[in-house]
Order: C-alpha cells, then sequence, then structure tokens
C-alpha cells in the first residue's frame, strides 16, 4: 500500500509566556456583567471587576474594539478617581507549534531523521538545511561556494504566502544528499524533536492611573462595539377562530467575546449612534493619519464629525478643568438597564447568559394569548395618472381595466394585547401542525393592530377601472399654461366566490379632490408638499361580502391636466 505524501503532525497546544514588566501591575481582564444588544450588531457592554494596582496604576487587557466616544472606565470605590488611561503596544515571548514539515525539519537541524520517500526507500542522516531555486524570506540563507542558497537555521512562523523548498539537504555517511521535497512521504524524528518554537507576539493594553487607590481598584467599564447582535422572530399558533398563541424568539448572534453569567437586554427600537462605524483611536486600529482620513470624508456622519472636532479645538478646554461629578457611574447605567422602558427604546432582559465567542443562542422571549380576526385586504397599487402639479403621466382614456395585477390578500388583524411591543421580525403561522405561511409582522407597539398576509385569497375575484366622466377645457390659467378640470369615476367590483361571509379591507391612492364614495368609503390627504395642484389622497373602504355576493364600489375626484 504507498504512503500518504502529506506528513501528518499533532499540533501541540501554543504555551504563552508574558514577558515580566518591571514595577507594573499584573494584566487583569474585566468580566462583562451586563450586554444591552441591538438588531444592527450592535452592543453596549459594561463590564466589572477589582484589579490589581502598583502605586496606582494598573493594566487592563485585552483592549475592547470600541467605537469613537464610547470608550468609559470609573472607579467604584469612595473617594477614587481615575486620572489618566493610556492604550499601548508590548511584546510577550511565545512558543509557537510547528504545524509545517519544512519548519518541524528546519528546527531540528543537525538532528538525525530517517526520510522516507514515496518509493519507500530510507534515507538515514543529519539534517543540513534546504536548498531553494528562489530565495525566500522565510527561511535565513548562506551562499556557498558556488552561490547556492542553503537554509540550515531553525526558522521562525512564516508569513503567507510562502515558498516550499525544492531539495532537502542530508549529510548521510559523509556525503550531502539532496532529497526532492515533494517526494518525501514520512519522517521519522528522533527522540527528542523540537516541535516548537520561540517567537515575539504583540499585544495590547489600557495602563490606568488612580488616584485614591494604591493596592486595588473595582472599576467597571463601558463601551460600544460591532460583533454582537440579536434577531427576533415569532411563532403564532392558531388556536380557534378567535384567538391565537404568539411567542417570540430571539437568536443572540455572538461573534465578539466570552460571556459568562452575563445579564443580557434585547434591545427593539431605532438606535442612534452616530459614530459606530469609527473605531475609537483607544482601540489601536489606526494612525493618526488614517484616523484623521476617515474623519474627513465627504459622508453625513463623518461631516458631523469633523465638526464636532473643530468645536473641541475652538473651545480648547484643558482636560485638567473636566468636573470630577462628571465622571460616569456606570451603576446608574445597569440599573436602569434593568428597567423595561428606556425612553424609546424597550428591552426584553434575560440574566445569567453565559455564551462563548463564536457561539449562537436561542432564548424564548414571552408567550401569549391575544385575539385575532380574518380580514381580506385589496391594496391597489396604481400609480396616478397625473403629478400634482397636473401634468399627465399617461392617457386618460376610459375603460382601461387596471385591476387584473392586483391581488386580494388574506390576512390575519393582530391584536398586540401583551405585555410587550412586537419589533419587526419574520413571523411563522401554524394551524395545529400545519404550517399557514410565513411573513413579516411590523412594529407594533402595545395595544395596536398590525395585519400579518396569510396567502392570495383566489375566490374573491375583484377589477378597477376608472373613466373620465365629465372635463371643462381651459377653466383656469396658472404659471403660463391653461388647465383642465376632468371630473374621473373609479369603479371597483367584488364577488365573494366563497362559502362563507367575508370581511375586506379596501385601500387606493389619487391624485386629485376627492368628491364622493360609496360604500361609507373614507378619504385622508397625505402630506405633502403644499404649492400642489392636485392633493395626493388615500381613500379605505371595510365592506362585508355574503357567500356569492357580488358588489360594486363607486368614487368620484377631480383633477387638474395641464394643457
Amino acid at each position: 500500500m504507498k504512503v500518504p505524501r502529506r506528513f501528518a503532525l499533532i499540533a501541540c497546544t501554543c504555551v504563552v509566556s508574558l514577558a515580566a514588566h518591571s514595577g507594573e501591575a499584573p494584566e487583569t481582564e474585566l468580566k462583562p456583567a451586563a450586554v444591552a444588544a441591538f438588531k444592527n450588531g450592535l452592543a453596549f457592554v459594561v463590564k466589572q471587576g477589582d484589579v490589581g494596582l502598583e502605586a496606582g496604576v494598573g493594566n487592563l487587557a485585552p483592549v475592547p474594539n470600541a467605537t469613537l466616544g464610547s470608550l468609559w472606565i470609573a472607579p467604584n470605590d469612595a473617594g477614587a478617581s481615575l486620572d489618566e488611561v493610556v492604550a499601548h503596544r508590548y511584546r510577550v515571548s511565545a512558543q509557537q507549534s510547528l504545524t509545517v514539515l519544512a519548519d518541524v525539519l528546519l528546527a531540528n537541524a543537525g538532528k538525525v531523521v530517517t526520510i522516507v520517500d514515496n518509493n519507500q526507500k530510507e534515507y538515514t542522516g543529519e539534517i543540513v538545511g534546504f536548498r531553494q531555486a528562489e530565495k525566500s524570506s522565510v527561511v535565513a540563507a548562506q551562499q556557498n561556494s558556488s552561490g547556492e542558497s542553503l537554509y540550515s537555521n531553525a526558522l521562525s512562523v512564516a508569513p503567507q504566502p510562502r515558498a516550499q523548498p525544492e531539495f532537502l539537504l542530508l549529510k548521510s555517511d559523509g556525503k550531502l544528499l539532496a532529497l526532492y521535497f515533494h517526494n518525501i512521504a514520512r519522517v521519522i524524528l528522533p527522540a527528542d524533536p523540537v516541535l516548537q518554537q520561540a517567537q515575539d507576539e504583540e499585544r495590547k493594553a489600557l495602563r490606568f492611573k488612580i488616584k485614591g487607590e494604591t493596592g486595588h481598584a473595582n472599576l467597571t467599564m463601558g463601551y460600544l462595539e460591532h460583533g454582537l447582535g440579536w434577531t427576533p422572530s415569532y411563532l403564532v399558533s392558531l388556536q380557534d377562530d378567535k384567538t391565537a398563541q404568539i411567542t417570540m424568539q430571539a437568536v443572540l448572534v455572538n461573534d465578539a467575546e466570552d460571556l459568562k453569567d452575563t445579564d443580557l437586554f434585547f434591545v427593539v427600537g431605532v438606535p442612534n449612534f452616530a459614530y459606530s462605524n469609527v473605531p475609537s483611536p483607544m482601540a489601536l486600529q489606526q494612525s493618526l493619519l488614517e484616523f484623521m482620513q476617515a474623519a474627513s470624508r465627504k459622508d453625513d456622519m463623518s461631516a458631523r464629525y469633523s465638526n464636532a472636532i473643530a468645536g473641541q479645538m475652538t473651545m480648547g478646554a484643558p482636560i485638567g478643568g473636566l468636573d470630577q461629578e462628571a465622571v460616569p457611574s456606570f451603576a446608574a447605567t445597569t440599573e436602569e438597564l434593568k428597567g423595561a422602558q428606556e425612553e424609546d427604546l424597550f428591552l426584553y432582559s434575560r440574566k445569567n447568559v453565559t455564551l462563548a465567542r463564536g457561539e449562537r443562542a436561542t432564548y424564548n422571549v414571552f408567550s401569549e394569548t391575544v385575539n385575532y380576526e380574518h380580514i381580506y385586504e385589496w391594496n391597489l397599487e396604481d400609480q396616478p395618472r397625473v403629478d400634482g402639479f397636473g401634468i399627465a403621466q399617461n392617457n386618460l382614456n376610459s375603460g382601461s381595466d387596471r385591476g387584473t395585477k392586483d391581488n386580494i390578500w388574506h390576512a390575519l388583524r393582530l391584536k398586540n394585547t401583551t405585555k410587550f411591543p412586537w419589533t419587526s421580525a419574520p413571523t411563522m403561522v401554524i394551524s395545529g401542525t400545519k404550517p399557514l405561511s410565513q411573513d413579516t409582522v411590523p412594529y407594533t407597539p402595545k395595544g395596536a393592530t398590525s395585519s400579518l398576509k396569510l396567502t392570495v385569497a383566489t375566490d374573491i375575484r375583484a377589477s378597477h377601472e376608472e373613466n373620465e366622466v365629465e372635463r371643462q377645457k381651459d377653466l383656469q390659467r396658472r404659471r403660463n399654461y391653461n388647465y383642465d378640470q376632468v371630473t374621473v369615476e373609479g369603479t371597483l367590483t367584488i364577488k365573494n366566490y366563497k362559502s362563507k361571509e367575508v370581511r375586506l379591507s379596501i385601500a387606493d391612492r389619487v391624485r386629485g379632490t376627492v368628491e364622493s364614495q360609496t360604500d361609507d368609503g373614507k378619504a385622508a390627504k397625505l402630506a405633502e408638499a403644499i404649492a400642489v395642484d392636485n392633493p395626493l389622497s388615500r381613500l379605505t373602504w371595510e365592506v362585508t361580502l355574503k357567500a356569492g355576493e357580488e358588489k360594486i364600489i363607486k368614487y368620484r375626484y377631480k383633477v387638474w391636466l395641464r394643457v
């Protein structure tokens, strides 16, 4: 049986040893105490914990990926105040596991190994190095007498991409063997192989100084970051013809950081974080030039940021002049998050959430019984034939049936009698174990009503047409144009082919002044520019159709037409 060509190596766990920092306190990682997650993938993280100090100085790691202006740190101890926070880089010594065959062989240069090629031939000898057709940045080159490159040094971890060696140089029985590297099928290492390699790693930390404390400090840190958000969904289970059980589910997506026994808040509403797409300078992600270039981009967010920077330079307030009473207290913020209503935001809360970075979780938020009714909806989407200033968009020929493309939808009209607002989310409707539909429930405040589409009602037929019934020519002259006044009559024809009575909700838009509607129709002018000649109006009806009944609804409106 042919031996596999690839060399398999079981990686050892990377063991990292921090370099000692002379005169500095050890690093501390604060634990997430509360997280407010938004549907747009932003989260406000509040961390708390005790931090050891050396002469009032402590270190926090890792540095959070905070957004601009959102990183705040506050001591909780009485009489303590935050003097400064410095974001800095430093290097630590680490042991990197070697998982690439070339790295392993070079790390064991000078040791005796046995090489088995694809033809099962064995070669035993001392590793000298590699020979490559071209010099590679991943090895330390040594020139021999003929100008060829020999690589016999142990390698640090190489950047990608990297060139594969052409030959392995092996010293055996007083001879120097050059073995094709790609022909190596198996390697037998000595009893004490080198499988790890020293490497320096760059780390980031926050060094802070506390006034009023020398040994330790209890801190609260808060910041906005990307990568932790949630998405809602609903399940509507029909119990009978009038009641349904609605269940809300929250799916939490955590790509930011580990959570353990954390209070979690799912936020409903429209958040306004003007600088959420700008990294904080304290996150050490950008140079000053990159940071200022981001501020000069010609969009609304950057304009606001540039104005804020300009305002700071104009004011010129010294940092030392900050009032100590203005230092934020995250204890108050955490307490407020426990409330259900925060201004125009609503927060669903769940305690003791444990979720590692990269994991997802589902939580049931609530499940309650609500009332509903079956409703059939016909929303006509016709475009007005004239605009607000009387310019024709298409002709006004009579007898044009525009309703053939319109559908009547069977829907559920749900009344939100729960204790919570309903956020806009995918909603599954079932009856028993049978799926009926899936659509989107719109945002519905407590006490409000919303409609959820089920399916197209094919057994309720409808048609819609508009006809010109009167025209008064050259009735007015405005803006150097003559205008005709046209009276339009619309006709809606609906027939119920079902074997039961149905309620039908109809909505239409017309451009003009509504004069009359049958069947208790209502008209409302929509808000727009005051100067228009033809206002935009919304027409609505709610009618009941008995089984097999046909109903004809009429309306009239007048429009000014420029000629």
